[in-house]
């Protein structure tokens, strides 16, 4: 099965997640939001990763999988890897798939319509330490290639900071 690949077009913060606008994700995951609306428990999975493309660019990539569904791989590019350490100090991640979402606040939550079209991935910096292991790795393998040697040092910012909130 092929996944798409998404990038964020917005990464901020709250007081309790990291947010990241993914606009495409209200038409491409319908489905799944129909059941969440219709009170349906999702239970989810997920897994850090880090992606080679075919033009050598490095991604990390935040694989998210659930039952009776496609899942989503969100992509973070070079420039966005410093957003790592605050996902790892935040714990949680929102995805959000409407930008209106965001610019309206609050008050579309007291909306009695108000159906959101978000995701929230709990504690997902919990997967850190394995994708720090790996460019841990590599890095030894592939002490030329400054990218990766960039994205362990980020990386090493987080492992000091895995902090979970319940």
């Amino acid at each position: 099965m092929l996944k798409q690949v998404i990038f964020p077009e917005f990464i901020g913060e709250s007081e309790i997640a990291v947010v990241v606008i993914v606009p495409s994700l209200k038409e491409d995951m319908a489905e799944l939001f129909e059941r969440f609306h219709g009170g349906e428990e999702i239970d989810y999975w997920f897994s850090w990763d880090l992606m080679v493309t075919n033009t050598a660019e490095y991604l990390v990539v935040l694989e998210i999988n659930w039952d009776q569904g496609e899942g989503l791989i969100l992509a973070f590019t070079t420039e966005m890897w410093e957003f790592i350490n605050l996902i790892a100090e935040k714990g949680n991640l929102v995805i959000l798939g409407d930008v209106n979402e965001l610019a309206e606040g609050a008050s579309i939550i007291f909306s009695e319509e108000y159906k959101p079209f978000a995701l929230l991935v709990r504690n997902v910096s919990g997967g850190l330490v394995k994708l720090y292991n790996h460019v841990k790795e590599l890095v030894e393998v592939n002490q030329d290639i400054e990218e990766l040697a960039r994205l362990k040092l980020i990386l090493e910012g987080t492992k000091a900071q895995n902090i979970t909130y319940h």
